[in-house]
C-alpha cells in the first residue's frame, strides 16, 4: 500500500461540520486547555475512530475499511513493540487484532498508536475527567508513531459517549466508560470572534426622548441584563 500523505484539516467548517451537542458536555469536562475545540458529530457505528480521521483528512477515496485494513497490517507487522507498550493496559494483542479484524467494532489504544504509524502524526487523546483512574492518565495522552517515523502533524480526538453521562450511567451499573470517539477541531475565526463578541459585551445603556417646554430631552434608560446562570432556557 502507498504511505498516505496526511494534511490533516485544522479549521471546523460550518458547511459541511456538525458539532456533536453530547461530545461537548464531555469535552467541557476535559482540561481547559481543549475546551476551545469543537467536537465533530461522526457516524457512532464502531467505526467511529476511523470516521473521525476521515472527517480531518483531505481524501474521500479513502474509507473506514481500508482505514481499518492499514491499522491491521502495522499491529502485526510491529506486534512486539505495541504488545510490549500497551499490553498492560488493554491486554494481549493476539486478542486485540482479532477484534480489529471485525468492522463495527470500538477501537482502542491498540488502535490508536497503530494509527500514529499509518498517519505518521501524533494523535493526543482527550478523556473527560470522570471517574479519574489508573487507566485515565494512559487514555489522555499524546500518542507517537514509533520510530524511525516522524510525526509530520498532531490531531486531537475526544473519547466520548453516544449517550450523557447520566444515562450512560444509568444503562451501565451507575459506571461510566467511554464507547464513542469524535474528532476535535479548532474553531473557524469568525466563530471564535462571535463567541468571544458575545461573551464580552459591553452594555449600553439604552436613550429615549421625552419633552419638556418644547425642548427635546434625553432620559436614560438602566437596562440589565442577566447573568448566563439566570437567563431563560
Amino acid at each position: 500500500m502507498v504511505p498516505y500523505e496526511f494534511r490533516p484539516n485544522q479549521i471546523f467548517d460550518e458547511r459541511k461540520h456538525i458539532i456533536d451537542a453530547v461530545a461537548k458536555q464531555y469535552l467541557e469536562q476535559a482540561t481547559s486547555d481543549v475546551h476551545h475545540l469543537v467536537p465533530v458529530k461522526v457516524a457512532p457505528n464502531g467505526n467511529c475512530l476511523y470516521y473521525s480521521i476521515l472527517v480531518l483528512m483531505n481524501n474521500p477515496a479513502v474509507t473506514t475499511s481500508e482505514l481499518r485494513v492499514r491499522t491491521i497490517i502495522e499491529l502485526v507487522t510491529n506486534e512486539t513493540y505495541y504488545s510490549n507498550t500497551y499490553s498492560p493496559f488493554v491486554g494481549p494483542i493476539d486478542i486485540a487484532i482479532q477484534t480489529v479484524c471485525k468492522d463495527h467494532t470500538f477501537s482502542e489504544l491498540y488502535e490508536i498508536a497503530a494509527l500514529c504509524n499509518v498517519l505518521k502524526c501524533n494523535i493526543r487523546t482527550v478523556y473527560p475527567q470522570i471517574d479519574v483512574g489508573n487507566y485515565t492518565a494512559m487514555a489522555n495522552n499524546i500518542f507517537h508513531p514509533c520510530l524511525p517515523i516522524v510525526a509530520n502533524c498532531e490531531i486531537k480526538i475526544l473519547w466520548s459517549h453516544t449517550l450523557s453521562e447520566k444515562e450512560a450511567r444509568i444503562v451501565n451499573n451507575s459506571t461510566w466508560s467511554p464507547n464513542h470517539f469524535v474528532p476535535l477541531l479548532p474553531p473557524s475565526v469568525q466563530r471564535e470572534f462571535d463567541t468571544n463578541n458575545q461573551s464580552a459585551s459591553i452594555l449600553v445603556t439604552p436613550e429615549k426622548q421625552t419633552f419638556k417646554n418644547n425642548s427635546v430631552i434625553q432620559i436614560r434608560i438602566p437596562e440589565f441584563q442577566l447573568t448566563p446562570s439566570r437567563r431563560l432556557r
